[in-house]
């Protein structure tokens, strides 16, 4: 025995989408402004950045902490002789009787992070001229100039965002 079927006839009816404004979008660029961050302080890799942000926030740390936090991260058993040498972190006390030895972003670090804040908040502009930034340079490979045109979308939507009136 074969079921009935029966056929619907439905009107089309246009849908009402609602949308709010995002409070916050300050993460929208943050592949962009990172990978511009790993190119021009020669960061190894973008895991390097995110440990010097953990870091940040903790003020002193030892090798221990530091260690903890790196099993969270791609393996790199000579990031933290490399951070030191390059001057991202310093040594803030030396290990005495009964006290661990303390380390801490350095000044060069401490800079590094604040115009990587700065950006993400949209107060600065990531450049684009060859001086200041490495991704604008004549001889750059080409994974550069893509970036170089993420860079320069970044900056025509800040601008636009500073020209939008606030809802606040």
């Amino acid at each position: 025995m074969i079921p009935k079927v029966k056929k619907r006839i439905s009107k089309r009816e246009d849908k009402i989408f609602f949308t709010r404004e995002a409070k916050y979008d300050f993460m929208k660029h943050w592949s962009v402004i990172r990978r511009w961050a790993v190119i021009n302080y020669e960061l190894k890799s973008s895991a390097d950045l995110d440990m010097l942000m953990f870091l940040y926030s903790e003020h002193l740390f030892s090798r221990k902490q530091f260690d903890r936090y790196a099993n969270h991260m791609s393996w790199d058993r000579f990031r933290f002789d490399r951070l030191l040498r390059d001057g991202f972190i310093r040594k803030f006390r030396e290990k005495r009787w009964g006290e661990a030895l303390l380390y801490e972003v350095s000044q060069k670090g401490k800079k590094m992070i604040s115009t990587i804040y700065r950006k993400m908040l949209g107060f600065e502009e990531l450049p684009e001229s060859p001086r200041r930034n490495k991704v604008f340079k004549r001889t750059a490979p080409f994974s550069h100039k893509v970036l170089s045109i993420a860079v320069k979308d970044a900056n025509r939507d800040l601008k636009e965002r500073r020209q939008r009136p606030s809802l606040e």
